[in-house]
């Protein structure tokens, strides 16, 4: 055998492996399984035994459900098997130990059986289930050549179409597929057939696609389209409804087993069947014949008998194939049936003229050929006029006797199908006939007239018969009067009451007259009372007891009508639902009438506010920051109601905190922990509002971290250096930020510069933006909408690189004019314009020659340091890229070094302040000879700005500005040494808050001179770092003042005479609460309490102003 042969062995057997456990996992579904290899999965039969009861739905045995054993396992397959052979399924050279010993090729097998018995075909036929489905595909695309089940579907043009005859317009281009494109036309179709009829995927498109398919997987995959309740199952027989006309066929089985169905398909379709329509439905094999022969003689052959046919447990497949064949037929009809009969002949009156219509649809229909002859009851042959229209004739006569009439039709000398025509004509009583009402619907209780005009012919017996709603019969006595017979009735209860006329037993033309009685009394309405605007408002009118009428509804309000709609109640029958939205909030009257009288419990009123008065606002309901208080207001207007809030992040509750603002507002406060979505819900009367539930975005600007290490990329001021026309990123992780968005912007010296953002992952933000010109250039970063506290970040660029030239080297410094021994000098080398050029400095002395450090910088700068080792002078050489720079060398005369211990330091600044305040030291160095002065100030986490000025005179003033509420260490040092007492520890609290100071006691009272207790205390304490003011003004006062201790101080003052005193309280200049206060003093107790009465309206107890203030001060 031919390695080919042997690979093509191999790939079909996989092919099959696969598609057959796919399939088993389609039907383990059910029981929460799956197997992912049918050599393996099956041996200890636990998933075979609940494959076989998932196909066969039903228990087969008690299996152990973890075999430990081989015996236990060998049991589990002897159930399955056992199941599968007592459902007629022949295993032929399988036993249990085959499959546990996991011989696959041999429960791929079995697998097909399964398949093949209850999923392509129930029961064994004479025609083999593959030539059964083949020839089903080929009368359903019969655009498309399949003669088997492998190549001719591999290229899956046959699949599409196939899939548009069942749903057709779902792939309307399978003509156009291109064949070469095998696995992506396969693949396209199994997704339309999954997505569209839901048939699962068991086998893969690049297997179908495969020349190597074998049958038994194509067919497995196909037959989901022709099993019991398949798509295909359904076309054929929506097909056969629609051939029908009927809705009341609904399997392929059980429907099909009397043969009648089966005939009137043959019928349908122009075939003869003997005695059609009138068949005995009992003779089931008779009929079932019938239809076979029937479409042998339109050219369809049986691929089942008419036992098979009649049998209960018929082949779906079979009789489905079977029936398909009918459904391309052009169908054939015969001369008696190429011109139809529609006649209504039961109830023909003498001298009344009668009519029959022919149909007829063939265009080539000789009317020569029609013959029509009707006989009465004496034989005579009765004139008929022929008149022929456009696809129908009418063929009219009149009979003039009473008696059995025969008609025949004949067309070419045969009868029409349902001749002959056989009817009676009777006598016209067509004058006789009941005078009726114009309204049939009556009142329970009310009196009816009733009268029969007999326009003089009536020969016989008049009698009327009344049927009331109980089948009761009672006959009316009627008085005659010129020809007109009368009669009154009363309904005693609501229903159909019917008025009978007969004349010697035969009812007259009209007969039965209706009446419907009602009682709108026992009809009632019920609704809610109050309701909510710009919502549906619903009432019932219960009808059950009230008969049968119509329900009219008005609705009012203010004087004017609102829109109403009455609908019948879906889930009670008798009872209707009268629908309104009110749009304004007011009192609204239902008015509701059944059959034009007012029902019970009309009109009902129903009081509507309207919550969309309601209002929500304030950031806290859009969005926040983690770790911020958010807050908004909810304004209910006039409309009262509890109004209710809930905060929830991911189901989780978050604490609310309200206050009430107003009478008819709230503020609702949370604070969010984590960012993330809030969902928020704002309730009135426990139903959410218009708008709700809010989704609030809550972010972590904090969280968004810079990825990249700019150590290496800054300048010595701390700028980001750029690179001209070179693109510079920067990398962002947002994985914790929240729901955010990142935007950027850069401003360069003229303008916006474009800004990519790119997410190289999904939580990450690259910023990219490439610098054209020098200058500074501020990169602005935001997370929804709010800056970094990064942002922004000031870069700056060079400009383009220019060409090596050492005449535009710029130098400046210090160290080139003037240097101290042992202090080191600097000076900058600027290269910025003079292009990259390599620099070098020497510097020479008269004793020594000082080494020189060039630090580099960016943009082409360089920091260059050197320490002279002793006064002198010294000269100073320049190079860039081996070019003296011109006006080297410099001529430095280097002095003495500075003293340091002699410089002195004072100042406020160093008792301390508070946070943001601008603290001074003051810096004497007259005595400490020439030096350069340096400061610097650091808080525990922030380093505090600091500035040192020069006042020129041997003076410094120092100035900083503390950041935070803790110890601040302040160095200052002179030539690099520290100077006397530094670094100096300076203590700095929080700002002054005057709301947090409390003043309490006596001396802010109103009293009496005599008895005058003026001690009042200010406590200081939370209020932050601040100086207390306090200003007494009266007509004679002396003031003390002392502290208890740091932040409570005790105050005092002797008023001399009585008067109006003000007491003005400051905390850093600003008033604390309460200040300033009044306070009156009187000479006596009487004068205090009319002062008391006119000025603050309060009654007084005088015995309760004689007890002294007793705080302990």
């Amino acid at each position: 055998m031919s390695s080919n042969t042997n690979d093509r062995e191999t790939k079909w057997i996989e092919i099959q492996k696969n598609t057959f456990t796919n399939w088993v996992n389609e039907e383990l579904r059910v029981s929460n399984r799956s197997v992912s290899d049918l050599g393996t999965d099956f041996c200890d039969g636990v998933n075979l035994v609940a494959l076989v009861e998932s196909l066969q739905l039903k228990k087969i045995g008690k299996v152990y459900a973890k075999p430990t054993t081989r015996i236990q396992m060998i049991q589990n397959v002897a159930i399955a098997c056992k199941a599968i052979t007592e459902d007629n399924i022949k295993l032929v050279n399988i036993g249990n130990e085959d499959i546990v010993n996991g011989n696959l090729k041999l429960i791929l097998g079995l697998t097909w059986h399964l398949v093949m018995r209850y999923q392509i075909s129930t029961r064994k036929t004479k025609s083999p289930p593959k030539q059964l489905m083949m020839n089903w595909f080929r009368v359903s695309i019969p655009g498309v050549r399949v003669n088997n089940f492998t190549t001719d579907w591999n290229d899956g043009i046959a699949l599409h179409a196939l899939i548009d005859n069942l749903k057709p317009g779902i792939s309307p281009q399978w003509r156009q597929l291109n064949k070469q494109n095998k696995v992506q036309n396969c693949r396209d179709a199994m997704v339309l057939a999954k997505d569209h009829l839901n048939i699962p995927r068991v086998i893969s498109p690049e297997d179908f696609a495969n020349p190597a398919l074998d049958e038994l997987s194509a067919m497995t995959y196909l037959s989901y389209f022709v099993k019991p309740n398949s798509p295909g199952y359904y076309a054929t027989l929506n097909w056969v409804c629609k051939q029908l006309k009927t809705t009341t066929i609904s399997n392929l089985t059980t429907d099909w087993n009397d043969g009648y169905n089966l005939c009137a398909i043959v019928a349908s379709q122009g075939g003869h069947i003997e005695g059609w329509p009138n068949l005995d439905r009992k003779d089931h094999v008779s009929n079932c014949q019938k239809a076979i022969d029937g479409g042998k003689d339109l050219g369809v052959e049986p691929l089942l008998t008419a036992e098979e046919i009649a049998d209960p447990k018929v082949d779906h497949l079979s009789l489905m194939t079977y029936i398909s064949r009918f459904q391309h037929l052009v169908p054939k009809k015969k001369d008696e049936e190429k011109i139809g009969i529609k006649a209504d002949l039961n109830n023909i009156r003498t001298g009344v003229q009668a009519l029959i219509t022919l149909l007829y649809h063939e265009k080539d229909l000789k009317k020569e050929f029609l013959q029509v002859d009707i006989a009465g009851p004496s034989s005579e042959q009765i004139n008929c006029d022929t008149a022929w229209k456009e696809k129908y004739a009418e063929c009219k006569f009149v009979p003039k006797e009473a008696g059995e009439y025969n008609v025949n039709i004949t067309y070419n000398n045969k009868k029409l199908v349902g001749c002959p025509l056989v009817f009676t004509v009777k006598q016209d009583l067509s004058t006789v006939r009941f005078i009726t009402p114009t309204e049939s619907r009556c009142r329970v209780g009310s009196q009816n007239s009733l009268q029969v005009d007999s326009a003089d012919k009536i020969v016989g017996v008049l009698t009327i018969e009344i049927h009331n709603p109980n089948g009761d019969i009672k006959t009316m006595e009627c008085q005659e009067e010129d020809g007109i017979y009368r009669t009154v009735f009363q309904p005693k209860n609501v229903g159909e009451w019917k008025i009978h006329g007969y004349i010697d037993g035969e009812e007259i033309s009209n007969s039965p007259v209706v009446f419907v009685a009602h009682d709108p009394q026992k009809a009632w309405l019920t609704g809610p009372s109050k309701g909510v605007a710009g919502e549906h408002a619903n009432f019932i009118v219960n009808c059950s007891e009230a008969g049968e009428g119509t329900v009219t509804a008005d609705v009012r309000h203010v004087g004017k009508e609102v829109k109403c709609e009455v609908k019948s109640d879906e889930e009670e029958n008798d009872s209707y639902q009268i629908i309104f939205k009110p749009n304004d909030s007011g009192t609204y009257f239902v008015y509701v009438k059944f059959n034009g009288q007012e029902i019970a419990g009309s009109p009902k009123s129903l009081d509507v506010v309207d919550p969309g008065q309601i209002t929500v606002l304030g950031e806290g309901i859009v969005r926040g920051l983690k770790g911020k208080e958010c807050k908004f207001q909810v304004n209910s207007g006039d409309i009262g109601g509890n109004i209710s809030v809930l905060v929830e992040r991911n189901g989780k509750e978050i604490d609310t905190r309200w206050r009430e603002i107003s009478s008819t507002a709230l503020e609702f406060s949370y604070l969010p922990e984590r960012a993330g979505i809030y969902k928020i819900k704002v309730m009135w009367n426990e139903r959410e509002i218009l708008g709700s539930p809010f989704h609030t975005k809550i972010t972590d600007r904090s969280r968004v971290s810079l990825m990249d290490d700019l150590t290496e990329l800054m300048d010595e001021n701390g700028h980001l250096a750029l690179v001209c026309n070179q693109e510079t990123r920067l990398h962002y992780d947002i994985t914790d930020a929240g729901p955010g968005s990142f935007n950027a912007e850069v401003l360069s010296p003229s303008g916006k510069l474009k800004v990519n953002l790119r997410k190289p992952d999904t939580d990450q933000i690259e910023v990219a933006f490439i610098a054209k010109e020098e200058g500074d250039h501020y990169i602005h970063l935001y997370w929804s909408d709010i800056p970094l506290d990064s942002s922004p970040i000031i870069a700056y660029c060079p400009g383009p690189i220019l060409s090596v030239d050492h005449s535009k080297v710029i130098l400046t410094g210090s160290g080139l004019r003037e240097a101290r021994a042992a202090v080191p000098a600097e000076f900058l080398i600027n290269g910025k314009k003079a292009g990259p050029g390599v620099p070098k400095v020497i510097a020479k002395g008269v004793k020594m020659d000082p080494s020189v450090s060039i630090k580099p910088l960016k943009y082409d700068r360089y920091q260059c340091s050197y320490t002279a080792p002793f006064p002198g002078a010294y000269l100073i050489y320049v190079y860039w890229s081996e070019h003296l720079i011109g006006g080297t060398p410099y001529k430095i005369s280097a002095t003495m070094k500075g003293a340091g211990s002699k410089v002195k330091v004072s100042g406020q600044g160093l008792k301390g302040g508070y946070v943001g305040q601008e603290l001074k030291v003051t810096v004497d160095t007259e005595e400490a000879g020439n030096g350069e002065l340096t400061a610097s100030c650091q808080g525990q986490v922030h380093t505090a700005r600091c500035d040192v000025i020069d006042q020129r005179n041997g003076h410094y003033l120092i100035r900083f500005f503390p950041t935070e509420a803790a110890y601040h260490t302040l160095t200052i040092k002179y030539d690099h040494e520290n100077v006397p007492g530094s670094p100096f520890k300076i203590p700095i609290g929080e700002p002054p808050d005057p709301r947090k100071v409390h003043v309490y006691g006596p001396g802010i009272e109103d009293g009496i001179l005599h008895s005058y207790q003026s001690r009042f205390l200010v406590e200081t304490s939370g209020a932050g770092a601040g100086q207390l003011a306090v200003r007494i003004k009266g007509p004679r006062v002396d003031m003390e003042r002392e502290e208890h201790n740091d932040r409570t101080i005790l105050c005092q003052y002797d008023p001399q005479e009585p008067g109006a005193y003000v007491i003005t309280v400051k905390w850093s200049g600003h008033n604390v609460r309460g200040s300033p206060f009044s306070v009156h003093i009187f000479e006596s107790k009487e004068e205090l309490i009319s002062f008391i009465k006119k000025e603050k309206g309060l009654n007084i107890n005088p015995r309760a102003m004689e007890t002294p203030w007793r705080e302990e001060i």
